[in-house]
């Protein structure tokens, strides 16, 4: 990769960082030439006419995209929001939209097309939890002019956070139109929507994922101030500043995630029992909004509010949700046992389903008590350790989800989790492979445990969870290489055992042996791959 001065990233400003941690997409101008993006146009038409669409293989299939994917723009933004060593992810999709049989002109029409396009992306192959912090990207790109009329993709402002997606979300949906070569780089669970196309002539836009390897020790953007502020252009519809800030404290690698709300939130002098009877008061989300913002401003001072607080997760309308999820985390350590009781009678409540019903194989939901559990940080991780060895599925897996997102806050789990790879829940050893590779500490003593599963087989984790064939053994093997991916140069006591990998049936498997092998051993059976 060319990495002259002419070439080198051009990293995201602080503005164009808080409207990525707000809004949940930014939009980027590659400096590409024209004629690229019409011979991309050309070479994707004629892929779809002649052979279907060429899916995960349509990089391949059209290379000069990769024009576009290395462009200092591009790169820069993904540096900005995952980190120098991101890892572009095998799956990538070329989204054609066809004129509308019957095109209709009017708003009404196209709002009710978008309306009824609206969705968050499902993992691939199998489901992944949705997360707060920014560990998943997604560049979507338009080689053609697309105006509103060829059908733009929109996007929700916001939804990055959303366990799904409301009528009131579909309402806020936004479009992304551009000039050929337009790129818009999102939180992978943003909600968005394909427009309706009314020209005659199909449209393109073409979808590329990108994951986080490391955690952030510091801002990998052009950061000129660490200490948080709303953007200029805040199009998410609610007052979420605990998150935000939160979020943005986690990406600029501060121990503390809660550094910069404490520095521009003094302690008030309001009593928590009477902001609780005005909590409880009050139905207008706005308003509720502000009450849990004086709570949270009161710190570890608020303990009393802790019950009313739990009483609105999981349950409560998306915003509050967050706000409540956030403030118990800055209340801290008073919160943890009641959190891990909560999560515990979410166990209690889902081992009477076969499979926990928030587990869904396209994204997972997890427990509003886990993303709580992390916002607690450090002061968290002895009570969730303990946690491991809940009866519950459901709530082995959540504990699991929360330690890996502490990082390496929850070095002090590993020896823990490592056992935990020997348990028969394939559902809880993805969560417990996804944690090790985030935790990402006393890496030596794991390496080997993670590696088995690229070769283990398990007789109950063979049976088809997706339309597509997709089993539980190939998720896993996906989740070990892709843990071992995220450990780079650390992984090479694995190196014999990712070469074997690459001839794995699954695709996803192989791709990630070959990002994995960096030793010189590895270069004849990669050259065979090609």
């Amino acid at each position: 990769m060319d990495v002259s001065p002419k070439n080198a990233p051009i990293l995201l400003s602080d503005e164009q960082v808080r409207q990525y941690v707000v809004n949940g997409y930014v939009i980027l101008k590659p400096s590409v030439p024209t004629h690229i993006h019409q011979v991309v146009c050309r070479k994707l038409t004629a892929c779809l006419n002649e052979g279907g669409n060429p899916g995960n293989n349509v990089l391949p299939k059209v290379p000069e995209m990769r024009h576009v994917l290395n462009s200092p723009e591009v790169r820069g933004a993904l540096i900005s929001v995952l980190g120098e060593d991101y890892i572009e992810h095998p799956h990538r999709h070329c989204h054609h939209l066809s004129p509308a049989t019957a095109p209709a002109t009017d708003a009404k029409a196209r709002t009710d097309a978008v309306a009824a396009n609206c969705h968050q992306d499902a993992y691939t192959p199998l489901g992944r939890p949705r997360q707060h912090y920014s560990r998943y990207a997604r560049i979507m790109y338009y080689p053609q002019d697309t105006p509103i009329e060829l059908g733009s993709t929109h996007v929700i402002p916001g939804t990055q956070f959303n366990q799904g997606i409301t009528d009131a979300d579909r309402a806020q949906a936004i479009p992304v139109d551009g000039e050929a070569g337009t790129v818009s780089l999102t939180h992978f669970d943003v909600g968005h929507a394909a427009g309706l196309n009314t020209v005659n002539q199909p449209r393109h836009m073409v979808k590329f994922i990108y994951v986080r390897a490391v955690e952030p020790v510091t801002p990998s953007w052009n950061c000129l101030s660490r200490q948080w502020q709303p953007p200029q252009d805040v199009q998410a519809p609610y007052d979420l500043n605990l998150t935000w800030s939160h979020v943005w404290d986690w990406m600029c690698g501060k121990r503390d995630r809660y550094h910069s709300f404490r520095q521009k939130n003094i302690l008030s002098a309001g009593k928590v029992s009477q902001l609780v009877e005005d909590l409880n008061e009050v139905q207008e989300v706005n308003i509720r909004l502000q009450i849990i913002h004086q709570i949270s401003a009161l710190s570890a001072e608020a303990t009393d509010a802790i019950p009313y607080l739990i009483e609105m997760l999981n349950t409560d309308h998306q915003a509050i949700r967050l706000a409540a999820i956030y403030t118990l985390g800055i209340i801290g350590q008073p919160a943890v046992e009641p959190l891990i009781a909560s999560l515990k009678e979410s166990g209690v409540r889902e081992e009477a389903h076969s499979v926990p019903q928030p587990w869904n194989e396209g994204a997972i939901l997890m427990d509003d008590t886990a993303f709580a559990l992390t916002a607690v940080g450090s002061s968290a991780v002895e009570a969730l350790i303990l946690a491991l060895d809940d009866t519950s599925e459901w709530t082995r897996i959540n504990v699991a989800f929360a330690l890996g997102e502490l990082d390496s806050h929850a070095a002090n789990a590993v020896p823990r989790l490592i056992q935990c790879l020997n348990d028969k829940s394939h559902r809880f050893v993805r969560t417990v492979l996804d944690a090790l590779g985030s935790i990402c500490q006393n890496v030596p003593t794991f390496v080997t445990d993670i590696s088995q599963f690229l070769l283990k087989e398990e007789p109950s984790w063979e049976e088809e969870l997706h339309s597509r064939r997709w089993t539980a053994q190939d998720q896993i093997r996906i989740n070990a290489a892709m843990a071992l991916t995220r450990l780079g140069q650390d992984a090479g006591a694995a190196e014999d055992v990712l070469i074997q990998a690459l001839d794995d049936p699954c695709g996803h498997v192989g791709a990630f042996g070959e990002l994995d092998s960096h030793a010189a051993n590895a270069v004849p059976r990669l050259i065979q791959c090609l």
